[in-house]
């Protein structure tokens, strides 16, 4: 009798504890789906301190130029409200939300950052301040943070979105060619396949959205050098990816600095590399990113390589649907185990 009423106590206490969760699954099955623009961030803020240093500050953050892009497109647009405003369940579904209080009745500086508080995918950052001098003092303690997961959320709500409308067939080829699955929407198609490279294409009247996808021996780590690998990068393209002339092919710019940086990559050590490509014999070109992923299961270097043409179209939102087929990204077992 007393095992059993233990075990009832224990199940209560689980189903509080369960009640009391923010993000319980009752409450994320009811939230609705998140909105706003592509890229876009919802700031919540009295008009007394948009107009002031507070709200240049957070432009200043939210609409700064990456250094890639090679023209003038911020990294986030902004939306503003007062916070009076913030009532309207309109603006409770903004997929990205920024909200900032200041007023001396606060006690203590907080500034946290929550998921799927009113719809889903949604990322909610709050900064509670008491004087402004305050809000400088932690405002830019989190602000790069808070980017990145605006960032994510964005690439989570296009991988969704992708889920719906995949080529099957595309991701199992990948998979059996290289041992690592990637999900490509319709209108994706292998326009080259070679021995240890692929080339995916799709093509529109006014964009092309294009991946190389490739592998070759790991040796040392020199090979994870920016340098090496637009070198090796510029071997492939030259015998692989020709232009739309004779003996014109697609090269990395040399005009144009690259921004490359040592990071994780779904939880390999790898190399990112963001440029511009161009073509030698022909006056066209374009953004690119690629990781250079290192597989110590089977000694190898993997390259996700994704290119845009779109000359007459601003970059930075087609350049997140090319992020975010990278970054459904995963490797399979049977590969690294052979």
């Amino acid at each position: 009798m007393k095992r059993l009423t233990n075990l009832i106590l224990a199940a209560l206490l689980l189903l509080t504890i369960n009640a009391c969760d923010d993000e319980n699954t009752k409450t994320k099955s009811i939230l609705k789906t998140s909105g706003g623009k592509t890229s876009q961030v919802l700031v919540v803020m009295d008009n007394s301190y948009w107009k002031s240093v507070v709200g240049d500050s957070v432009r200043k953050v939210l609409q700064k130029v990456k250094p890639w892009f090679f023209q003038e497109e911020p990294y986030f647009d902004i939306e503003h409200i007062p916070l009076r405003a913030f009532e309207d369940v309109v603006y409770k579904k903004f997929r990205n939300i920024l909200i900032v209080r200041i007023n001396p009745d606060i006690t203590k500086s907080i500034f946290k950052g929550r998921k799927n508080v009113y719809a889903k995918p949604q990322a909610v950052f709050e900064i509670k301040c008491k004087t402004k001098d305050d809000f400088f003092k932690l405002f830019p303690q989190k602000s790069k943070e808070m980017c990145g997961i605006f960032h994510q959320n964005e690439l989570t709500r296009l991988k969704a979105y992708y889920s719906g409308i995949k080529v099957d067939s595309l991701t199992d080829f990948v998979n059996n060619k290289f041992g690592y699955k990637m999900i490509f929407p319709k209108g994706f198609f292998v326009a080259k396949d070679k021995a240890d490279f692929l080339w995916l294409r799709r093509v529109t009247p006014d964009v092309e959205e294009g991946f190389l996808l490739y592998e070759y021996p790991y040796s040392d780590t020199s090979q994870l050098n920016p340098e090496n690998i637009i070198a090796y990068r510029n071997e492939l393209t030259k015998a692989f990816i020709p232009g739309p002339v004779d003996s014109s092919y697609m090269k990395v710019s040399t005009v144009f600095p690259y921004y490359s940086e040592a990071t994780s990559f779904k939880r390999h050590y790898a190399t990112l590399l963001r440029s511009w490509w161009d073509t030698h014999g022909y006056a066209l070109g374009g953004p690119f990113l690629s990781y250079t992923i290192v597989d110590t299961a089977v000694g190898r270097l993997i390259t996700i390589d994704g290119y845009l043409k779109a000359p007459k179209k601003n970059k930075r939102d087609l350049l997140l649907h090319l992020e975010a087929i990278m970054d459904s990204f995963e490797m399979t077992p049977a590969k690294s185990e052979k």
